[in-house]
């Protein structure tokens, strides 16, 4: 398959056009013969505007648009008479707007919906667990409960920034155990130390305290930065409001709250990792097979899965907000404008006005 990949220049240099290059980069891969350009080449098998809003003209070629961006009235009015005149299949980045177009009027059949792709290139940052505390001879300060911990739990996921001498014998284990380590430890000079630790302790995502002697200061430094705790439920730790986000006292304790904190930043990148530029080229090849196999949009195996009872319930609360923003965008002078930018026999009258807009600004 044969495709052009139709760029206008007003949508080179940013996002747009990193899309339409992952685009076409992934659909060689998949075998295609595909062009980012400026102007058709007669020869595609297939058009694809990176744009709706360049989608002005036919072509002898089936076409599809990609569709976002819908903040005005106008903008809506104009994809449906460009489905009706010029583009075959509407390719819409979201189940939302795809059903918003569809109570506005474009027709339903020329609408699907791919949702976008990322690089994969982000990486998050690790959870941040913070002490402050000297370690004894005697294990007073239960440090045998992060080793156990360490012994049996992935700990990639987490930096340890420690401040206070004698970690030295428990550091290579949590590296071992994949985790990161900033070891501060000791000067000669407790105020400089402690200065440091203020500069630190806010930059903590939770403050940990093993020991069970009485409690912390530590912690009610945390505290004071709004830093979430995990520490033993003893000593005055208890008389503190709202002091103690997650109680410890063993080995499984641990397990169960490092668990607990870094399941959502997983959840969340699960909820991604299938969004890569391959799959979105997947689903771009899958329909444009469809419509050159001679078949409507509809019976292409693509897309999000359907809105759910709970999506539908929450768009519904969003209704009267989107119609006022709607409302308010589609007459400010800008906005009016750009939808006569996109009627042909309007362009001059739009220079004009342009150039009388610019001079009152």
């Amino acid at each position: 398959m044969r495709i052009t990949i139709l760029l206008n220049h007003n949508n080179r240099s940013w996002i747009i056009e990193k899309m339409a290059e992952r685009l076409a980069r992934e659909l060689v891969l998949l075998g295609c013969e595909a062009t980012v350009s400026g102007s058709i080449d007669p020869s595609s098998d297939l058009v694809h505007h990176m744009s709706w809003a360049f989608a002005n003209s036919p072509t002898t070629q089936p076409s599809t648009m990609m569709i976002t961006h819908l903040d005005d009235h106008f903008k809506f009015m104009q994809i449906k008479t460009t489905l009706e005149t010029n583009v075959a299949v509407g390719i819409c980045m979201s189940n939302d707007t795809r059903q918003q177009l569809i109570l506005r009027g474009s027709p339903a059949s020329q609408l699907v919906a791919i949702g976008p792709a990322h690089d994969g290139a982000m990486s998050p940052r690790r959870i941040v667990i913070g002490l402050t505390t000297r370690l004894y001879p005697d294990g007073r300060k239960g440090e045998h409960l992060l080793v156990g911990l360490a012994s049996t739990f992935d700990l990639s996921a987490f930096e340890f920034r420690i401040f206070g001498k004698g970690w030295d014998h428990v550091i290579p284990i949590l590296e071992r155990a994949g985790a990161a380590v900033v070891y501060a430890g000791e000067s000669d000079d407790f105020q400089a130390d402690y200065q440091a630790i203020q500069r630190a302790v806010p930059l903590f995502d939770y403050y940990l305290y093993l020991g069970m002697d009485e409690g912390s200061l530590g912690t009610l430094d945390a505290l004071m930065a709004g830093v979430k705790t995990i520490v033993t439920p003893q000593g005055f730790h208890l008389d503190l409001p709202h002091g103690i986000t997650h109680a410890v006292t063993s080995v499984e304790d641990l397990k169960q709250v490092f668990t607990e904190i870094a399941r959502p930043m997983q959840q969340r990148r699960d909820g991604v990792s299938g969004l890569t530029w391959a799959h979105y080229a997947r689903q771009h090849l899958l329909l444009w097979q469809t419509l050159l196999n001679g078949h409507p949009a509809s019976q292409a195996p693509i897309g999000p899965p359907a809105i759910g009872e709970d999506q539908s319930r929450a768009l519904a609360k969003l209704e009267s907000v989107r119609d006022q923003t709607l409302s308010r965008n589609s007459f400010h002078p800008r906005r009016m404008l750009s939808a006569l930018s996109h009627l042909p026999l309007l362009q001059g009258l739009r220079k004009i006005l342009d150039k009388l807009l610019r001079k009152k600004c």
